[in-house]
Order: C-alpha cells, then structure tokens, then sequence
C-alpha cells in the first residue's frame, strides 16, 4: 500500500525544473518514465539506458538533502523497480561510473526514515549484482555506511523496517568480502540488535519469520572463526539464547539453525582454546540435557532431518568428550568470572562448601590472580547488584578456607583498595539489603569477626 502511494503521488517535475533543482532533460526524461508501464517503460528505457541511468542517478544525487520527502522516494521507487524489473538497467546501472554515490548521499543526510530505508533496498540489490558480476565493487567506506544504518533500523521499533533491514544485512553477509569489511568495523556495535532480536526470540517475543532471518544472519556470519570469537567474548548469552531457541520452539527450521549456529561456534574456531570457552558457555548453560531432549524427538531420533541429527550428534560427543576429559566445577566458576553478566545462583558452585574446600587454594596463585579478578568485578559499574552480592558471597568463602593470608591480603593490597571497596557498597547499597547484608557479613570476616 505505502509503494502504491508513492507511485501514484504527482511529482511537479517542471516546477523542479524551473526552480533550477533540476535539468529540463531530466524533468522530460522522468515524465516520459512515468507515462510508460509494464513493457512498455522496459522499452522507453532499453531505448536510452545509459541516459536513463544517468538521468535518475543525477536527480536522486541533485534531491538527496533537498528534504523534498515525495521527491526523493518517487525516484528511489522508480530506480527500485527498475532494478528489480530489468536486468540490462540493473547492469547498465553497475556498470556506470559512479553507482553508489547518490545514495549513501542520500543515507547521510536527515530524511524521513522511509527514504533511507528505500535507498538502502537499492544498494543492497546493487551492491549483491556488482559481487557476483565482479564489476564495480563499493569501496570499504560506502559498505560501512550501509552496514552502520542498517544496524540502526534492526534496532529500531519498527517491525516493518527490523525486518527488510535484517533480509539485506543479510543479503550482504553472503559475499565474502563485504562480511569482512563488517567484522572489521563496528561488528560489535552493529551486532547488538541483532543480539537484542535473539534474545527476545529465546523468550517468544519475536515473530517466527523475523527471529528465522535473525538467525540465518548469525548462521552466514558463523562460518568464520574469528567473528565467532568476537561474538561469542562480547555476548556470551547469545549461546544460552540459542539453547533456549532450539529447545522451545516449535517450527524445524528454527530449531535446524539454531544447532547449526551451535556447531559453527564450535567447529569453526580459531584454536583449541576458544573451543574450549565456547564449550564451557555451552555447559554452563546445560547444553548436554537439552541435546538429549532435541536428539530424542521424532525428526532428530528417526533421523528424517539428516542434517539436524547430525549436528546433534556432533554437539553432544564433542561436549562429552570435554566433560570426560577436562571440564571441572572449577572451570564452570571461571566462566562466570570470563562472563560476569552470567553470574547466577542457579551454579551451584557459589554454595558448595566442597568446591570452595578444594579450589581456593588455586585462588593464591599467581600473586592471588583470581582474587583480584573478583574485586576487579566488584569494582566495575557494569555488574549488576546481584552479581556483585554473589562475588561477596564468594569472598567469604574464600576468607573462611583461606584465612589471614587472605584477610592480609585484602586488608594491604593499595592500600586497603579492596576493603575500602567494601565498605563503600556497605555505604551506598541504593536500598538492596542483600548487597548490604553480604557486604556486612564480608567487612566482619575482614576485621575479624566470622557472623
């Protein structure tokens, strides 16, 4: 409806014209455009492509921050079925000396959010025909600006603009280079919606076609080792959020690329060791029993998804093997202290006299590395009141089986930094009394005095 009122919209082209906004040629050449449909507009533009190539991509360069709203998406609409229509005018347009300026103009300017999202539905389909004709390729600074608005229209409020922004994204991704260029600019920044969309996913509060194209943006991005790395280090929830996914949903193909994504994560990584901290996420988000839920249903147990059955499998004897093999309660711990936003009562490490019994020696090594680890938490204003009252849970733990060389420890360290880091969330607790509770039970072990 909204493309059929664009179109159907008159556009006072001879005014633009005698206004000196654009040529007399152009408002013709447009007019001409405008009369002629269906084979006939193929014909008018056959007749005179590169005139007419010319001619849109100068109007749309000439209005791109005139502020004229109809203008600009009258001519973005027109060049949009063209592209889509002819594909001697979508070549003829690749092949042109300067395809993309007009737009990304265009994108830099302050225009109502529709016209942006139509000029970025033009360079995605130009952009994807140059790729797979090798002619013409954008330079690294116009694919950063395409990437960076449509970052910004996948975190916006619009369903209509999440979702076409998502499709191009991911129509991008797929050329090799032009996901390169993403991961080497603002990936982080740029993923977090996306990050944002998979995790409300994981709580169905997506619809199923938006969440599948969010994940099958993911999955194109996972067949390199070192985004997944990044990925997996600056959202280590995306890993419980496709867990989540997998086990709850009830379409296939979601579950289907879900597990896929899983298996990139851990096939496709940059060594043994960020295998190994992507597999610790995965037990920490108790990956093996959900394996064995999705392995014992129909399409996974009578293998009619051959595929699925076999990333399954893959999945569950690579953890397996790892929790034989190297996997400890303590390894489990550090990979909240890794990932602090993972930081749970629900790791039955924090309450385990055992575990503390047995690990907090290693707590002593390397000049007390890992305490220090826990107060350097304690201090960081990104950690939520929850996570800093189970860090103070720990550090009575530790206090109780590590006695006065710990309490020395803390109490001289800087200066007394840490204790008076106690004290100070014993002072501006914001009203939680559990904080405040778990920083007085800590400042009393510290001084002495067991609660």
């Amino acid at each position: 409806m909204a493309e059929y009122s664009i179109r159907e919209r008159i556009i006072p082209w001879e005014g633009l014209a005698r206004s000196g906004t654009i040529s007399e040629d152009d408002a013709s050449n447009i007019k001409l455009l405008e009369k002629s449909q269906g084979d006939q507009r193929a014909q008018v533009v056959t007749s005179q492509l590169d005139g007419y190539v010319h001619t849109l991509l100068d109007v749309l360069n000439k209005v791109a921050d005139s502020g004229k709203t109809d203008v600009q998406k009258n001519v973005l609409t027109v060049i949009n079925d063209l592209l889509l229509s002819s594909a001697d005018f979508l070549n003829a347009t690749v092949k042109s000396q300067d395809p993309y300026s007009s737009f990304i103009k265009v994108l830099k300017g302050k225009n109502d959010p529709a016209v942006d999202v139509l000029a970025l539905y033009d360079l995605t389909i130009l952009m994807s025909k140059a790729a797979k004709s090798g002619n013409n390729e954008p330079s690294n600074d116009f694919l950063v600006t395409v990437f960076d608005r449509l970052s910004q229209f996948i975190g916006s409020k619009d369903a209509n603009y999440q979702s076409l922004a998502v499709q191009l994204l991911q129509e991008l991704l797929i050329t090799k280079s032009y996901k390169q260029v993403y991961a080497d600019n603002h990936m982080v920044q740029n993923y977090k919606p996306l990050d944002d969309l998979i995790a409300q996913s994981a709580k169905q509060a997506v619809g199923l076609q938006l969440s599948y194209n969010v994940l099958v943006t993911t999955w194109v991005l996972s067949f390199s080792a070192s985004i997944n790395k990044v990925l997996v280090r600056n959202y280590p929830d995306l890993i419980g959020s496709l867990l989540q996914i997998a086990k709850d949903s009830i379409k296939l193909k979601i579950v289907r690329i879900s597990v896929a994504i899983l298996r990139n994560f851990v096939e496709i990584a940059e060594s043994a060791d960020s295998q190994f901290q992507i597999i610790k996420l995965l037990m920490f988000n108790d990956a093996l029993s959900t394996l064995k839920v999705l392995r014992e249903r129909k399409f996974a147990a009578n293998s009619s998804d051959e595929e699925l059955a076999s990333d399954l499998a893959y999945l569950s004897e690579k953890l397996e093997e790892i929790v034989q093999t190297k996997l400890t309660s303590l390894d489990e711990y550090l990979t909240e202290l890794e990932n602090p936003n993972l930081l749970s009562w629900a790791s039955p490490t924090h309450k385990s006299q055992d575990f503390w019994m047995e690990n907090a020696g290693k707590f002593k090594d390397n000049n007390y590395k890992l305490v220090n680890r826990v107060f350097d938490l304690l201090a960081d204003s990104k950690v939520s009141t929850s996570g800093k009252v189970i860090l103070l849970n720990d550090v009575q733990h530790l206090i109780k089986n590590l006695g006065s060389d710990l309490i020395t420890y803390i109490n001289t360290k800087n200066g007394g930094r840490d204790k008076l880091l106690v004290m100070n969330l014993l002072e501006n607790s914001n009203g939680d009394n559990e904080l405040k509770y778990q920083a007085l039970k800590t400042i009393q072990m510290l001084v002495g005095h067991d609660f």
